[in-house]
């Protein structure tokens, strides 16, 4: 049976850039394309939540939220410290592989995003205990500007944004199968 010892890793590369893995405790990650020296990540273990990302395809913009729930009021300080530097920033995910004896194998970046927004949740208590969250939202393609609806060649549609322009008043005839020749009607 195959046992996967994997983790997620995510690098942003803000200033000074940060590096984070799933894990428990500190990891050392050697120097890679992506990581330009040796690196130590910090270990979020079950404080981080990582969501699924797909690949873009047909153009459809991603926007993911990584969420790190738990944090003390020194993280707190730190992330609205590096807030600004961060948005904009080149997020890159991977994956990191580990051998049989939990040491460090292989780390396969999968994806390149965004750095859209570092959010920091207000407080909030439970059993009398108070937590926060830090919340990065990251994309994947352009999700600045939005796409215009489709538009169709009808007499109505073209009414609605123009009420005295009849240009499409003949599109009711058209029908598949049949041509019309460009220019006057005889």
């Amino acid at each position: 049976m195959t046992i996967y010892r994997e983790s997620v890793v995510v690098r942003i590369d803000c200033d000074p850039p940060a590096l984070l893995w799933s894990g428990l405790g500190p990891l050392a990650v050697p120097a890679d394309a992506i990581i330009p020296a040796p690196a130590i990540a910090l270990g979020g273990g079950q404080l981080i939540s990582v969501p699924d990302f797909q690949q873009l395809i047909g153009g459809t913009a991603e926007r993911l939220d990584f969420v790190v729930s738990g944090v003390d009021d020194d993280t707190v300080r730190l992330a609205l410290e590096d807030a600004p530097s961060v948005r904009g920033a080149r997020v890159d995910v991977g994956t990191v592989q580990f051998d049989q004896d939990w040491q460090l194998d292989a780390i396969e970046w999968e994806n390149v995003f965004e750095a859209r927004s570092l959010s920091i949740s207000r407080p909030r208590s439970q059993n009398g205990k108070t937590t926060r969250s830090i919340t990065l939202t990251i994309v994947q393609g352009s999700t600045r500007r939005a796409r215009a609806t489709l538009a169709f060649f009808t007499d109505a549609d073209q009414r609605r944004r123009s009420a005295d322009d009849a240009i499409f008043s003949n599109v009711a005839g058209i029908t598949a199968g049949t041509s019309r020749r460009f220019g006057p009607n005889d």
